[in-house]
C-alpha cells in the first residue's frame, strides 16, 4: 500500500520532471548544480567506473526483474548496456567542455534531476526503516512550510515555467487546481531532497552514480542537437553507398516494370500480368485486385496515382516505400452527398525494389532512404566513437548483477520512471542517449497489403 500511495503521489512529479528535464528547451535561469562526484577519475577529466559501480547503477535504476535477469545471464547484454553508458558519459563530458552545463535551461533541469534522484533515494531509505505511508516521510506541514520559505515561490515559478514549455500541450492554460497539485508534488520532492542531503543520502555511491547518469543523459541529449547536422548524409555520400551496395540498386526492377507497363498499355490482360509478375502477396492471386477503397487508406503516392485515373486507364510507373507500381482503375463510385467519400476499385502490379527482404517489423523504406539511414548511422557511430576515445571514459563490459533486489524509493512507478529516463523516449541521442538495456522487438507482425498505410 505504501508503494501504491507513493506512486500516486509522485506520478505528476515524475511526469513533470520527466517532461521538463528531458525536453531540453529554454527555461528560467537557475544556478548550476553541483556535479556528482565520480570515483576513479583519471588525469585530464577522464571517467572510470568499476564493476561495482555498474552493479550499483543497475540496482539504482530500478530495472524490472526480467531485465535484470537478462543482464545477469547474458554477457552480450551487459556489454551492450555498458557501451551505451560509456557513450552517454563521454558525450556528456564533451557537452560540459563546450559549456552546455552553464546554459540556464540545462542548469535548471540538471538541478531538478539531482533533486528527484536524492528525494527518491531518501524515500527508499525511510521505507527500509519502516515507514509505511508517504506522510511518514514528508508531512503535509513540511511541504506547506517549504513552499512558504523566502525565495521558494521564485524557484517554483521557474519549475512551472519549464514544465509549461515542455509539456505535450504547451498552449493549454494551467488551472488553479493543476497549479496547486504541481506545487504539492514539487514541494514533496524538494523536501525529500533536503532531508536526503541532511541525512547523507546524497553522498551514497549509488545515489551519486544515478545523479551522474541522469545529468549525463540531459547533457548528451542537448549536445546531440548541436551534433545532428554532422550526422546528415549528403546526396553524394548516399550515391557512393548505393554504388558499393548492389542490393540498393533499383535500375533492374525499374526496367522490368517499365516493360510491363508497355505490355499492359498494348492491350495485354492486366490481371494476368499481375498474377505472373506482381510481388504483392496480398493481391497477386486475385490479379492485383485491391477491392474498393477511399482516400486515406493507401500510402499517399498510391492514392494520388489511383484517384487521378479514368476508368480503364493504366498509370505511369510510380514509386512508394514498398516498390514500383503500376495501377489500373477498374471502377469509381461516389458515396454520400456531393461526392463525399468517393471510392475507387483498382488493380496494381508491384515490383519490389530488389531481392532483399524487408526487415521484420520495420517500416518500409525506399532503397535510397535505407542507404541514407545507413550512411548516417555510420557517420554517427564514427563521431561518437571519436568522442568516447577523446574523453577517455572507461566502463567495464562485465559486472555483477544482483537479482534479489527491492525496488528503489518511491515504489514501482518511480523506479520505473528512473529506469525509463536513463534511456528516455524522446532523447535525440541515438545510442548515447539510451542507457537502458536493449529489448528485442517482436519477431512477428500482422501482414499488410504493401500499398496500404502502415501504423506500425
Amino acid at each position: 500500500m505504501f508503494f501504491k500511495k507513493i506512486f500516486l503521489a509522485a506520478l505528476v512529479v515524475v511526469f513533470a520532471l520527466h517532461t521538463a528535464i528531458f525536453a531540453q528547451r529554454p527555461a528560467a535561469a537557475r544556478p548550476a548544480p553541483r556535479p556528482a562526484p565520480v570515483a576513479n577519475s583519471q588525469g585530464g577529466g577522464g571517467i572510470s567506473l568499476t564493476p561495482r559501480d555498474m552493479a550499483l547503477l543497475v540496482e539504482g535504476l530500478g530495472f524490472p526483474e526480467e531485465v535484470r535477469a537478462r543482464l545477469a545471464s547474458d554477457g552480450a547484454e551487459r556489454k551492450a548496456f555498458a557501451g551505451d553508458i560509456r557513450q552517454m558519459l563521454a558525450v556528456a563530458e564533451e557537452a560540459k567542455a563546450k559549456g552546455l552545463a552553464a546554459r540556464p535551461d540545462l542548469a535548471l533541469q540538471l538541478e531538478l534531476s539531482r533533486a528527484f534522484v536524492i528525494s527518491q533515494a531518501y524515500f527508499k531509505r525511510r521505507q527500509d526503516e519502516g515507514a509505511s505511508t508517504p506522510e511518514q516521510v514528508v508531512t503535509q506541514a513540511q511541504i506547506d512550510a517549504y513552499v512558504k520559505e523566502p525565495g521558494q515561490d521564485k524557484q517554483f515559478e521557474a519549475f512551472l515555467e519549464d514544465y509549461r514549455k515542455n509539456r505535450p500541450n504547451k498552449d493549454a492554460p494551467i488551472s488553479k487546481e493543476q497549479r496547486a497539485e504541481l506545487q504539492q508534488h514539487w514541494g514533496r520532492v524538494m523536501v525529500g531532497r533536503r532531508k536526503g542531503v541532511a541525512t547523507g543520502v546524497h553522498r551514497e555511491r549509488k545515489t551519486e552514480l544515478v545523479v551522474m547518469l541522469q545529468q549525463a543523459r540531459l547533457l548528451a541529449g542537448a549536445y546531440s542537437k548541436e551534433l545532428s547536422p554532422r550526422f546528415k548524409a549528403t546526396e553524394a555520400e548516399v550515391g557512393a553507398y548505393i554504388s558499393s551496395h548492389p542490393e540498393f540498386d533499383t535500375r533492374e526492377s525499374r526496367a522490368k516494370i517499365e516493360a510491363l507497363l508497355k505490355r499492359a498499355r498494348a492491350g495485354e490482360d492486366f490481371a494476368a500480368l499481375a498474377r505472373e509478375f506482381s510481388t504483392d502477396p496480398g493481391s497477386r492471386e486475385s490479379g492485383g485486385d485491391l477491392g474498393w477503397f477511399g482516400r486515406g487508406v493507401m500510402v499517399k503516392a498510391f492514392e494520388d496515382a489511383a484517384f487521378k485515373l479514368k476508368v480503364g486507364e493504366v498509370s505511369e510507373v510510380f514509386e512508394s516505400p514498398f516498390g514500383f507500381h503500376i495501377v489500373k482503375l477498374e471502377e469509381r463510385r461516389a458515396q454520400g452527398e456531393a461526392g463525399a467519400g468517393e471510392q475507387v476499385r483498382a488493380r496494381h502490379i508491384l515490383l519490389r525494389f530488389n531481392s532483399q527482404p524487408r526487415k521484420s517489423g520495420a517500416q518500409p523504406q525506399t532503397p535510397h532512404d535505407e542507404a541514407q539511414s545507413a550512411v548516417e548511422a555510420e557517420k554517427r557511430g564514427r563521431i561518437l566513437d571519436e568522442i568516447v576515445a577523446r574523453r577517455r571514459v572507461v566502463v567495464p563490459d562485465d559486472y555483477p548483477v544482483e537479482l534479489s533486489l527491492t525496488t528503489p524509493a518511491g515504489g514501482g512507478a518511480p523506479a520505473k520512471s528512473i529506469g525509463a529516463s536513463a534511456g528516455a523516449r524522446g532523447s535525440t541521442m541515438p545510442a548515447a542517449g539510451k542507457a537502458k538495456p536493449r529489448t528485442r522487438a517482436p519477431s512477428a507482425k500482422p501482414k499488410r497489403r504493401p500499398a496500404r498505410r502502415s501504423n506500425d
